[in-house]
């Protein structure tokens, strides 16, 4: 045996382990330092006496980009359905109840049941309030609320508990938005978001964060166009009263705006 060649291979493989470990060791100091990094910009919302939700939606594998959607022509299904009339160019469809739907706070599923069979694509709504006086649906796309959107809401008027009639509007041909820059982007977490209010001073002490929901909020309104973002949307409660708020839910500087 060579033991010249054994001992310079040895040495070689020696030195080669120590370079891998140290490579090792410095990626693992690398990553504590980011964690910590990270540990030490979020908001301690506990030191700050402002409540959050223990349960927080989660955002992983998550990914959205801008869409354009048209407001939808009932023009033609009016036509063939007596009991319902068109207004504002055909966007917007009216109609009275034909049957007795008893409603409330705690008594939905017979008005959902009516919106699922009855509605015109009822099954793109979903319900987002409710009060003595009235019932809202939003409108619904892949699983996410078109929010704060009078051009894709369903609306039904209650009077002495029963639901009377409606008033319909709906977003159609909603697809991605032309532009080499529309490609999808990772959605921020809803802890981020709530910290941009935080950071942006929307948030105070003692104050509540009662609900955050993800969605899509309009950026671009045209009369029957619009461009849709999603969105966080964060209901605060300060001293008794609630607004929400919604906040772009990609980019880097995420962009807020205060519910009219």
């Amino acid at each position: 045996m060579n033991w010249k060649r054994a001992k310079t291979a040895f040495i070689f493989v020696f030195i080669l382990v120590n370079i891998m470990l140290v490579v090792i060791y410095a990626n693992k100091v690398n990553q504590s330092h980011i964690q910590d990094s990270e540990q030490e910009n979020k908001v301690n919302f506990k030191q700050e006496q402002i409540s959050i939700p223990s349960d927080l939606p989660t955002t992983k594998n998550l990914k959205t980009q801008l869409l354009t959607a048209r407001s939808n022509d009932f023009s033609e299904y009016a036509k063939s359905h007596s009991k319902v009339a068109t207004e504002n160019d055909g966007t917007t469809l009216k109609g009275d109840i034909d049957r007795t739907i008893e409603v409330s706070e705690d008594q939905t599923d017979d008005l959902k049941a009516y919106v699922r069979d009855k509605i015109y694509d009822g099954k793109a709504y979903e319900l987002r309030s409710i009060n003595d006086d009235e019932a809202v649906f939003e409108q619904v796309h892949k699983g996410f609320p078109v929010m704060d959107n009078s051009k894709a809401r369903l609306t039904f008027e209650i009077e002495n508990g029963k639901a009377t009639r409606f008033e319909q509007t709906l977003m159609s041909h909603i697809k991605p938005s032309n532009g080499e820059n529309n490609e999808p982007e990772q959605v921020n977490s809803a802890r981020s978001a709530i910290e941009t209010l935080y950071y942006n001073r929307y948030l105070e002490r003692r104050d509540k964060v009662s609900n955050i929901h993800l969605g899509y909020y309009t950026v671009v309104k045209e009369p029957n166009v619009q461009v849709l973002q999603s969105n966080w949307a964060i209901d605060v409660k300060h001293k008794g009263k609630t607004t929400t708020y919604y906040v772009e839910a990609v980019g880097n500087d995420p962009h807020v705006v205060k519910e009219n």
